[in-house]
């Protein structure tokens, strides 16, 4: 698995006081479609925070299940890591790593909002689940850029986590 680290600040390991670990799924279909979850008008893919005491297959299962309604059967394994070091995040003396692990899940199993257990800010936000073709991909993200700074970033991550899953071999 390739990790990307991000540390604009050089915070050192020893300097972090606050982590969290996020997982992410790449579910696409065998008509190369990739499934984009949207909520506040940021476009993501489905997953979350870890809970406590998770493991990341457990945890991925989980939030795939609770965006999605999608169950996964089998365990899979991360191909893509970003870790983010980030000085006074979200506040002054909170330096936090922020820990993204990609994974790739081939499913024809379509998505279905009447399964989903969405918390209130997912609910609140307008959660809503898409298809998009892998190959207009980053077309559509740059035709919808939506309104919050924080956009900019997740696209940068979205479209970097499609290399990678296609430099890692395990999608064609």
């Amino acid at each position: 698995m390739k990790t990307k680290i991000i540390n604009y600040d050089h915070i050192k390991e020893k300097d972090i006081n606050d982590k969290i670990i996020r997982v992410k799924g790449l579910i696409i279909n065998s008509a190369k479609e990739i499934l984009l979850a949207e909520a506040y008008t940021t476009i993501q893919f489905p997953g979350g925070h870890l809970e406590e005491g998770e493991t990341l297959q457990i945890g991925l299962k989980r939030e795939i299940l609770e965006e999605t309604g999608i169950i996964l059967n089998q365990d899979y394994e991360p191909f893509y890591c970003l870790k983010y070091f980030l000085k006074d995040y979200p506040v002054k003396g909170n330096n936090r790593s922020l820990e993204i692990y990609y994974f790739y899940i081939f499913t024809d199993e379509t998505y279905n909002l009447a399964n989903v257990f969405l918390d209130d800010q997912e609910r609140n936000g307008n959660f809503n689940l898409t298809y998009v073709k892998l190959k207009e991909l980053k077309k559509y993200l740059l035709k919808n850029p939506g309104n919050l700074a924080i956009n900019k970033i997740v696209t940068n991550e979205i479209l970097e986590a499609v290399k990678e899953l296609k430099k890692s071999g395990v999608y064609k």
